[in-house]
């Protein structure tokens, strides 16, 4: 009798699985209403234009326009934006983003933008297209999964022909409406950020030196945060040194940070960027520091991300 009710118990498993299964892993026929919404993204790439030839010269590549973007020489050109945009069911996006490329690099403040679907095909690959600020319109392909939840896209044309990117796109509100929930709350908590970034500084004659770090954090209901970084800027290893700063989140789960390492030597980081799942993840961009002579030191490249690791 047990067996019976064993086996029996097994088979309904069985069935449940294989019925649940297709259900979880399908996603429907793509349109414009998939993509409404607001999504957070970032794109990160950059342009070669390093000739190998024996000769060892950098030059840039046969055919390829010159471009205020490129920096004084000839090589890689680091690239990384971070957006929000909303989607309405009618193809269109509106939205902000910060970008870094090149000589150009973010502010402050985000730079306005407006999206257009152009295509939009039932197995949820699309295109859509923009317009910088210096007329260059670029067109992206783009690919939706997790019904509508994500979307990977790639640049296809405008721009610089040679910049090659990667974007990254998560859904944080479905619908029409812009995104109003975010606050205070949305950063309460401890977090781990990192950074890589490009910097300029004196101390290596006006050299670009590489830099990344590790920020633990905890910041509380009022914004203000505690923490501990560590860092390799250059030939330079920082290990555990406190540290200091502020997050203020906006409505739409944009925030604007600081990181106050030494004011009277290293300025204000000012730092810029997203919240997203809820609070539980953000990317972002450092973007100056203040105190500091720009001739001294400046942020030529940033990609920050951070998450959530307990309350």
């Amino acid at each position: 009798m047990n067996t019976r009710i064993a086996a029996v118990s097994v088979v309904i498993l069985l069935v449940c699985f294989c019925v649940a299964v297709p259900g979880a892993q399908a996603q429907g026929k793509c349109s414009l209403e998939t993509f409404a919404g607001t999504y957070v993204s970032f794109e990160r790439g950059s342009s070669l234009t390093i000739d190998l030839t024996s000769s060892g010269v950098l030059l840039p590549v046969p055919g390829a326009p010159s471009s205020p973007l490129a920096w004084a020489a000839p090589g890689i050109v680091p690239f990384a934006n971070v957006a929000e945009i909303t989607y309405t069911p009618d193809g269109h996006g509106d939205g902000f983003f910060w970008m870094f490329a090149g000589q150009v690099g973010a502010t402050l403040e985000p730079i306005p933008i407006h999206m257009d679907v152009t295509e939009m095909n039932e197995d949820c690959t699309g295109k859509f297209q923009y317009t910088l600020p210096n007329g260059a319109t670029i067109v992206e392909r783009f690919v939706i999964f997790d019904n509508g939840r994500q979307y990977r896209s790639l640049h296809v044309s405008g721009g610089i022909p040679t910049l090659a990117w990667i974007g990254t796109g998560h859904r944080i509100s479905k619908g029409r409406a812009p995104v109003s929930f975010c606050g205070p709350q949305t950063a309460h908590g401890s977090y781990l950020m990192t950074c890589e970034n490009i910097m300029r500084s004196g101390v290596y004659k006006e050299k670009a030196v590489a830099d990344t770090l590790l920020l633990r954090m905890d910041v509380s209901m009022d914004g203000n945060y505690t923490g501990l970084l560590y860092e390799q800027y250059g030939a330079v290893s920082i290990d555990a040194l406190p540290v200091s700063g502020t997050f203020t989140v906006n409505p739409d789960c944009s925030f604007a940070a600081t990181l106050d390492v030494n004011p009277d030597q290293e300025g204000v980081v000012e730092e810029r960027g997203v919240f997203l799942n809820e609070g539980k993840d953000f990317y972002g961009m450092a973007i100056l520091s203040t105190s500091v002579p720009a001739n001294d030191q400046g942020i030529k490249y940033s990609f920050c991300q951070g998450t959530r690791i307990g309350q």
